[in-house]
């Protein structure tokens, strides 16, 4: 008889099946979307579903419950410090299981197996199976996340590119200025030194034609003397 079973085997041995949802949950606890069939995709959500609860209590025997589990220190982590706050208003219904199209080779039943977002409503009244809702299906979290990391590092490359080419005008601005200043230091001193060579050469003149009035007046002495 099958009495309290009502788990499913899905054709593993209980060691395989176990090791096999363990990995699968730290998957989707790194990844927060993973893709599996449905009957997988199913046993692995109530396990999920198990560990976020733990993480919602947050005292150390929850811990210790989930690492039984989730064996990933860095993925526990995350599983404590982020996933179980976000659900902390929320009862119940953490993930969801979206179905997709059948694999190709075997025709199995493929499904998509996600955390909800932060801010997803809970559910009302279920409706009527004749009005069909169309599915949107998010973006990754991981990818947007990885998306937005990007555009804030070319952000920030810009702003290098932007600051480095100011300074660079600023420092060609700063040595036009000195070449500027050399070159007039070089003038002023060309113009100084014409102006000494004239003031020498005035001299010279001077002192050349007080030495030849001086041999003047010595021949008239001369002369007058003779006389």
């Amino acid at each position: 008889m099958r009495h309290n079973k009502d788990k499913k085997s899905l054709n593993r041995t209980s060691s395989h099946r176990k090791a096999m949802l363990s990995n699968m949950v730290t998957s989707l606890f790194r990844r927060e979307r993973i893709q599996t069939s449905r009957r997988k995709a199913k046993e692995a959500r109530r396990v999920a579903e198990r560990m976020i609860t733990y993480a919602k209590k947050g005292d150390l025997a929850s811990r210790r419950q989930a690492a039984r589990v989730v064996r990933d220190k860095k993925v526990l982590q995350k599983l404590f410090d982020n996933i179980g706050p976000r659900f902390a208003d929320r009862d119940g219904g953490y993930t969801r299981v979206l179905k997709m199209a059948r694999r190709s080779g075997d025709n199995t039943d493929m499904a998509l197996l996600e955390l909800l977002p932060k801010d997803a409503k809970k559910r009302g009244k279920k409706q009527s199976m004749k009005n069909y809702r169309k599915i949107e299906i998010p973006e990754d979290p991981v990818k947007a996340r990885e998306k937005k990391m990007q555009e804030e590092a070319e952000e920030k490359r810009k702003e290098e590119e932007a600051e480095a080419a100011e300074k660079k005008k600023e420092e060609e601005e700063k040595k036009a200025e000195a070449e500027k200043a050399s070159e007039a230091e070089e003038e002023e001193a060309q113009e100084a030194g014409k102006e000494e060579e004239a003031e020498e050469a005035v001299e010279e003149k001077e002192e050349e034609e007080d030495s030849g009035g001086g041999d003047e007046t010595a021949e008239e002495e001369e002369e007058k003397k003779e006389e």
